[in-house]
C-alpha cells in the first residue's frame, strides 16, 4: 500500500486498519472513533464518522479485495477535522463523476466532503471538519 493521499496537511492522528473480511469492520469502527476522540469530535459526531468509515470498508470489501482504510487528521488553514480514505485500484479508468455521485448518494450526509483522487492510484477520501457544534466541550485539540 503507498502513502496516504490528502488535498490538505496532514497532522496526527494516523492510524489505518487492514481490512481483509466483515469482521475488521467493526475494528475499523472502533479505530475511527478514537482517532475522532483524539481530535475533539463529540461523541454523536464520533459516531457520525465510524459509520461512515465502516460503510466505506464495507462498499470496498465487496470487491473481494483485501484493502487497508486510513484515518488521519487533516488541516486547512484555520480548519482541521477528520480523513477517511482508501485506495481502490479497481476505480480506475471509471467516470470519477458517476462514483462520486453514487458516493455522496450512500454518504454525503456522513461527511462534509467526498473526494476521488484519480492518480497515482485512484483513492477515495472522506472529510469532516470540526467546528463548535461538533466539538467535545470535555477535551479535544
Amino acid at each position: 500500500m503507498s502513502d496516504v493521499h490528502s488535498p490538505y496537511k496532514m497532522r496526527p492522528p494516523v492510524m489505518q486498519v487492514r481490512v481483509e473480511d466483515s469482521m475488521d469492520i467493526m475494528i475499523v469502527r472502533d479505530t475511527t472513533r478514537r482517532a475522532a476522540g483524539l481530535l475533539g469530535f463529540s461523541p454523536a459526531h464520533r459516531a457520525q464518522l465510524a459509520t461512515a468509515a465502516a460503510t466505506l470498508a464495507e462498499l470496498v470489501l465487496k470487491t473481494g479485495e483485501a484493502h487497508t482504510v486510513h484515518l488521519n487528521g487533516v488541516v486547512d488553514n484555520i480548519r482541521h477535522g477528520l480523513q477517511i480514505s482508501s485506495e481502490t485500484p479497481w476505480l480506475a479508468g471509471r467516470s470519477a463523476n458517476n462514483v462520486l455521485i453514487a458516493l455522496k448518494s450512500k454518504m454525503g450526509d456522513l461527511v462534509d466532503e467526498i473526494l476521488l483522487e484519480e492518480t497515482p492510484t485512484p483513492t477515495i477520501m472522506m472529510i469532516m471538519w470540526l467546528d463548535d457544534t461538533r466539538s467535545d466541550s470535555q477535551g479535544g485539540t
